[in-house]
């Protein structure tokens, strides 16, 4: 055993014994030893894998750190935790390799919001046709009150109102929406 090992150990009995500072330093000192672990673990192709399994041992760490035996040597235990860790997340992964997403040029992150027409199409639905078209025309596609004056055969106070009145119901549409949630 190094002298590493006895200092770990022995923050571990003070952790046990309610230090809190103690413990914060013996998991520090204990994570770049578990990362190994589970690197070794570990094939190469799921290398990936490995920071998954330091924090799931860390939990159990953590949970049943009041099983460990202070008479017998810490670092073993942690093995044997840290290895079971692995075998875990060897079971919950599909045999296929990792690639990371890096490596595949030319996957760029979308730069519009896919699922933002679909929230807008559903909040229009809630409108009549003709207030759906208002808004679309006006708000999406952008037309000037002049078109959608022809567009609509509204003058234009007539159009304001209608504008005015279709953006209202879609906010209230909204609002309703919004406290149906089962979120709130």
């Amino acid at each position: 055993m190094t002298g590493r090992d006895d200092e770990i150990e022995a923050l571990m009995r003070k952790a046990l014994d309610g230090d809190r500072r103690a413990y914060a330093a013996c998991l520090s000192l204990l994570v770049p030893r578990m990362r190994a672990m589970a690197t070794h673990d570990l094939p190469v192709q799921h290398g990936h894998l490995a920071e998954d399994v330091v924090q799931e041992a860390l939990l159990s760490i953590h949970l049943k750190r009041g099983s460990w035996d202070p008479q017998r040597p810490l670092l073993p235990w942690v093995r044997v935790i840290v290895k079971h860790k692995a075998i875990d997340a060897l079971r919950k992964t599909p045999s296929a390799p990792h690639e990371p997403v890096e490596d595949h040029p030319g996957l760029d992150a979308p730069s519009v919001d896919p699922l933002a027409g679909l929230h807008l199409e559903q909040a229009l639905s809630r409108l009549s046709a003709r207030d759906a078209a208002l808004v679309r025309e006006h708000a999406i596609g952008g037309a000037d009150t002049e078109t959608l004056s022809k567009d609509f055969d509204l003058s234009p106070g007539a159009l304001r109102v209608a504008l005015h009145r279709a953006l209202r119901r879609l906010a209230d549409a909204a609002r309703k929406e919004e406290e149906w949630t089962p979120m709130n």
